[in-house]
């Protein structure tokens, strides 16, 4: 086997994991440059060393073009210098921009195994944004020139093939696009035509795009995405699942003077501080940066970019290890009105939050931060109100057979030592008939058996995000307690917790069903 992938950690759709690709090791989940095989402002060799980049992407048909047998007999590792694992492109993205090229899908297979090519690419079409009718055309090409690739070729392929997704913005043609590309040995599958959506912002429609693909294809096996050429997309690529993204925009954006943050891009001129430590930034100003001859302006500005992009991937990974990725994502999320549609196209969506939810590990080493409604979305959260039902729903002989119910700040179990709160519990009325939860919780209302649980207690969030949902919780609350059959609610109230409008709020709505009181310890 040619490819070998290990998934080590796990968040949301995202993993951290391992390649290995012929002896070659990637870790995932990673950024792939896109270098020119002749022109490069920033050779391979220099980013392995600075950014322990294992993994570049270069155009066999442009070698092709220039070099023909001269690049067999030299190999695609020499021509670009770089003894890491190297993907080829097959000429797709010419045809996007230029319309068909001179060479056939079997003859651009066969020179990228010839000039060594570690992961190989099939001449694909790109659909891009276009017609239904046109859309249909590019996956018939795809495939069409996939069966003659793979006929061609036969068992005996030295390189990695990874499958172009084609379909574009039509989910069914993308869906049959990767059935068919199934019936096919691919070590890896790749999607396509992300970079239009991207540079008219449409970030919404683009993540639906892609959990539609990361839907059909097998989670054993990594996922690629074409062109994905900003840090800003980069934690919501990983958190539907895509293992690696490739794009050329580091020195694209640097030729045409704009500087990436991970949020957005600024044009050079707009600078009036250099916000990054890199090793770029931390040696020049803004103004020293405009008044550089244009060739080393451009090295400069895409070497600040390049550190950008792995910079980004590292803080996902840390994330991911922590089990704090949804956190990012929401941060991220507010750099650009797009991208907040994107993240609530996710969060919005159930069978992507069941999925995530699915594949979020059941306990974390860390407690969650929440923020806002969003938040509370979370699969982690989602996992534990699902739990939560189905304990109180299913257990009527431990609370539907008793008539009061005890509800006890949530702090005070968490700050109290248990048998000292318990000793003070013991003093009430009618205690031993009673069944105990805690409230003033993002869950309503928790059983005490589970209040110091995952992920029930392993909790921080501002004040402001009780207030913000204190209706809903209020009506999840009086749900709760008339389905357990309660007849008596005690609120209980210590050292200013729960403040007095969330007692009143709560109390208001209580008070409609139950026999209410308000006691303090």
């Amino acid at each position: 086997m040619k490819l070998v992938f290990e998934v080590k950690e796990k968040d949301l759709l995202g993993r951290v994991g391992r390649v290995y690709i012929k002896g070659k090791r990637l870790d995932t989940p990673a950024f792939i440059p896109v270098i020119s095989p002749y022109n490069q402002i920033i050779p391979p060799s220099e980013m392995k060393k600075r950014f322990r980049c294992n993994m570049v992407i270069t155009n066999s048909y442009i070698i092709y073009r220039r070099f023909g047998e001269a690049g067999v007999e030299k190999g695609v590792h020499r021509i670009i210098n770089f003894d890491g694992i190297v993907m080829t492109d097959s000429g797709g993205f010419q045809v996007l921009e230029y319309g068909d090229i001179d060479i056939n899908p079997v003859e651009i297979a066969v020179y990228q195994e010839r000039i060594g090519s570690d992961v190989a690419v099939p001449l694909d079409k790109p659909t891009g944004l276009t017609s239904r009718q046109e859309a249909e055309e590019t996956v018939r090409v795809t495939l069409d020139n996939i069966a003659k690739t793979f006929n061609s070729l036969g068992e005996e392929r030295r390189s990695c093939w990874t499958a172009p997704i084609q379909g574009g913005l039509y989910h069914d043609l993308l869906e049959r696009c990767i059935k068919e590309l199934l019936k096919y040995d691919f070590d890896l599958f790749s999607l396509g035509s992300p970079t239009p959506l991207m540079e008219r912002y449409q970030y919404g429609k683009l993540v639906d795009m892609m959990f539609n693909a990361r839907l059909h294809v097998p989670l054993d096996k990594p996922l690629h995405l074409f062109g994905a050429g900003h840090p800003m997309l980069f934690p919501f690529a990983v958190a539907l699942g895509y293992d690696t993204f490739d794009s050329a925009s580091y020195v694209l954006f640097a030729k045409a003077d704009r500087y990436m943050l991970s949020s957005r891009t600024v044009k050079l001129e707009n600078l009036a501080y250099l916000p990054c430590e890199c090793s770029v930034c931390s040696l020049t100003t803004a103004e020293e940066l405009r008044k550089l001859e244009k060739n080393e302006r451009v090295k400069l500005l895409a070497m600040h970019n390049l550190s950008i992009c792995f910079r980004e991937v590292e803080l996902i990974k840390q994330h991911i290890h922590e089990g704090r990725f949804f956190e990012l994502l929401e941060s991220r999320a507010r750099a650009h009105p797009a991208l907040m549609q994107a993240f609530s196209n996710i969060i919005r969506n159930d069978k992507i939050m069941q999925l995530m939810a699915n594949h979020t590990p059941l306990t974390k080493p860390r407690g969650m931060y929440l923020f806002s409604a969003e938040s509370l979305r979370r699969p982690e959260i989602r996992r534990g109100a699902e739990r939560l039902e189905k304990v109180m729903s299913s257990s009527p002989t431990c609370f539907g057979m008793r008539r009061t119910a005890i509800l006890i700040p949530h702090k005070l179990v968490i700050t109290l030592k248990l048998e000292k709160l318990l000793q003070r519990l013991r003093k009430l009325e009618n205690y031993g008939e009673a069944a105990v939860f805690t409230y003033y919780t993002p869950f309503g209302i928790v059983p005490l058996s589970l209040s110091r649980t995952y992920p029930f207690s392993q909790l921080s969030y501002p004040k402001s995000l009780i207030r913000d949902n204190l209706n809903q919780i209020s009506r999840e609350t009086l749900k709760k307690l008339r389905n357990l059959g309660f007849e008596t609610v005690i609120l209980i109230k210590s050292g200013g917790e729960p403040p007095s409008w969330f007692l009143e709020g709560l109390g208001e709505v209580l008070a409609k069903e139950f026999n209410v009181r308000v006691v303090e310890l």
